[in-house]
C-alpha cells in the first residue's frame, strides 16, 4: 500500500532541467503532506505525455508512466534503474523488489455487493498477484492473475459478499520469484466488515464518547472510549500507503477502550511522521481512517453489526455519526 505523491511539471521548449524538491517540502498544504515532504518510504507514479504539433501536420502524442522512490538521506545516488531490479524501501521501512496497494482494511460493505479483488504495482511490473478472501462462515475463494502494462491487477472473478460479519484477505505478488508484499499487512491478513442492508428494530449502534472535532497533542497518545452490546469490538486504521493498526479489544460491561499511540505507529510505519525534522517539535500532518466494528445485540435479542469511523486529519480527530 505504497504512499502516493502526485506531481505536475509544466515544460515549455528552453526549459533546462525542471525540478521540484520533495524534503523540506509541505507540497502547498495539501492534505496528507507533512512539512517534511517526501521520505523514504514514500513511492511517485510519475505521469508525463508530450505532444508535437508541427505546422501542416497531426499532432504526434506519447506518454509516460512510472514509480519512484525516495533515497535514504546522504545515499547522493539518484539514478534511473529498470523497475525491479534492486530492492527498494516500503512505507514500512522494509525492503523488496515491488510492493502493492490493495483492499483497505476497514473498508465497509453491505451484504449483497460484489467484491472485485484489485491491486496496484509498484515500480510497473508483469506480478502474478493471489489474493484470497475468507467468509465469515469459513468459506475460502482465491483469484490470481498478472498485473498489466500500467501496473494495475483486477482479477476476474467477482465474489458476493452474501454474510454480514468480518471478512479476512490476503495479498501477494510474485514477479520473476521476487515477492511484492502490501506494507504493514498483518500476515493473517486484513479484515474488511460487512453490514446488513437493514437493521432491526431497537438497534443503538455502536458509539464513540466523541465530539464531532476534537484535537490531540501529537505529543502524546489519544484514548477512544465507547459503547457496545458485543464482547468485543475490531478495529483497523491505514494511512496513505500502509495499514497501520488492526486488532480488537474487549467489551466490558458495555464498555471498551482503545488506544492510538504515534510514537509506536511511526516506529512501525516510518512514512507516519510525528516531527516537523527542520525545528524538532512533535507535528502531525498524515490522515488516518480509523474504523471500528462490533456484532451488536438489541434489548429484544435480534443481532446486528454496526461500525463507526473516525478521521485523524494530524492531530484533528473528526467523528461523523
Amino acid at each position: 500500500m505504497a504512499a502516493l505523491t502526485e506531481a505536475r511539471v509544466s515544460i515549455e521548449e528552453g526549459v533546462r532541467a525542471p525540478y521540484w524538491p520533495t524534503s523540506p517540502n509541505s507540497f502547498g498544504g495539501q492534505i496528507n503532506a507533512s512539512n517534511n515532504g517526501d521520505l523514504p518510504g514514500d513511492i511517485y507514479r510519475l505521469i508525463g505525455g508530450v505532444v508535437l504539433r508541427r505546422k501542416g501536420e497531426a499532432p504526434a502524442y506519447a506518454g509516460y508512466l512510472s514509480s519512484g522512490f525516495i533515497l535514504p538521506k546522504g545515499s547522493n545516488n539518484n539514478r534511473v534503474i529498470a523497475p525491479g531490479s534492486e530492492e527498494i524501501t516500503g512505507s514500512d521501512g522494509k525492503k523488496a523488489r515491488l510492493f502493492l496497494v490493495s483492499t483497505r482494511p476497514g473498508m465497509m460493505y453491505e451484504v449483497g455487493t460484489s467484491f472485485v479483488p484489485v491491486a496496484q504495482i509498484d515500480p510497473i511490473l508483469p506480478a502474478t498477484v493471489t489474493l484470497s478472501l475468507k467468509y465469515p462462515d469459513g468459506r475460502q475463494v482465491v483469484t490470481q492473475g498478472l498485473g498489466d502494462k500500467f501496473g494495475g491487477f483486477a482479477g476476474k472473478d467477482r465474489w458476493t459478499l452474501d454474510v454480514p460479519g468480518v471478512y479476512r484477505f490476503t495479498i501477494e505478488a510474485d514477479w520473476q520469484g521476487y515477492k511484492g508484499y502490501m506494507p504493514g499487512l498483518p500476515a493473517s491478513g486484513g479484515e474488511i466488515y460487512v453490514v446488513e442492508k437493514e437493521k432491526p428494530a431497537g438497534a443503538a449502534g455502536l458509539k464513540l464518547n466523541l465530539p464531532p472535532q476534537s484535537a490531540f497533542n501529537p505529543a502524546q497518545s489519544l484514548t477512544i472510549t465507547g459503547s457496545s452490546t458485543a464482547q468485543a469490538v475490531s478495529y483497523a486504521a491505514v494511512i496513505p500507503g500502509a495499514v497501520i493498526d488492526q486488532g480488537t479489544v474487549p467489551a466490558i460491561g458495555g464498555k471498551f477502550q482503545y488506544r492510538f499511540d504515534p510514537a509506536e505507529i511511526a516506529r512501525r510505519t516510518p512514512t507516519y511522521d510525528i516531527v516537523n525534522l527542520v525545528n524538532g517539535k512533535p507535528e502531525i500532518r498524515d490522515v488516518v481512517h480509523l474504523t471500528f466494528f462490533a456484532k451488536e445485540v438489541t434489548p429484544g435479542g435480534a443481532t446486528y453489526h454496526s461500525f463507526v469511523r473516525v478521521i485523524l486529519r494530524g492531530n484533528i480527530v473528526i467523528y461523523a455519526q
